[in-house]
């Protein structure tokens, strides 16, 4: 405590910084976009402290759009990833300054999607994988449905990377298949459509080796799809 003793006057007027916060930092979690509070009331002291913030010990810089000060508030609007961290609320007057302990800003993500599942066109006993790729924090978890009904049984994998995997397609496995992602701070969902043709009765037995793409058979449908380009047949029973 420092004394002041102004002349003329005999008025005393201690400078005085106390230890105690009135209200230090709690921790806040969010979801990225998301607006982040912390509040504080610095300890009490004359002159009355005023406050600043300092995050992972670097002063917040309140000229970012999105930070506010005001009151003993910290106000972050739109947060980010790159905002979390440790925050320490900072009293200052002429006798020096004080830290509050210290708050966690948690900032997770809603899953995203990186690489979506697409519409697909193949021939019956084809295999199909759907892609599906998701980040987000903390880490989502994935499950596939089908809409029209169950995944075929006994012929569909969920693999390593969360693809899915059909195999020997048939007509009935024609549908929407859908990925859906979840997190403790939301969730996602993308599809893909499967078509499945049947192979074309004046193929479907013939006995030439046969490398050339079909002609005439209304394959126009299978043009853009991998199926068609490595359209084989080999040694096929009469």
């Amino acid at each position: 405590m420092e004394i002041q003793i102004e002349r003329g006057t005999d008025i005393i007027s201690p400078k005085v910084l106390r230890d105690d916060f009135r209200q230090t930092p709690s921790d806040v979690v969010v979801a990225a976009g998301e607006p982040a509070v912390m509040e504080c009331i610095p300890p009490r002291g004359h002159p009355e402290p005023t406050i600043s913030w300092k995050r992972n010990n670097v002063k917040v810089n309140d000229k970012d759009e999105r930070i506010t000060i005001r009151g003993g508030k910290l106000m972050i609007s739109n947060t980010r990833k790159s905002d979390a961290g440790m925050y320490v609320c900072v009293g200052t007057n002429m006798v020096g300054e004080k830290d509050s302990d210290p708050a966690e800003l948690v900032v997770f993500e809603r899953p995203m999607f990186v690489r979506r599942p697409v519409n697909q066109v193949v021939l019956a006993d084809d295999t199909v994988d759907f892609q599906c790729e998701v980040q987000g924090d903390p880490t989502p978890t994935i499950r596939w449905r089908k809409e029209e009904g169950e995944l075929p049984r006994g012929r569909f994998e969920i693999r390593a990377d969360n693809s899915l995997r059909l195999t020997q397609v048939k007509a009935e496995d024609e549908g929407s298949y859908t990925c859906l992602s979840e997190n403790s701070v939301g969730k996602a969902e993308a599809s893909g459509t499967l078509q499945v043709h049947a192979w074309p009765s004046q193929l479907a037995r013939t006995t030439p080796y046969c490398q050339q793409k079909p002609l005439g058979f209304g394959f126009e449908a299978l043009r853009s799809h991998r199926a068609y380009n490595r359209f084989t047949l080999k040694s096929v029973r009469k």
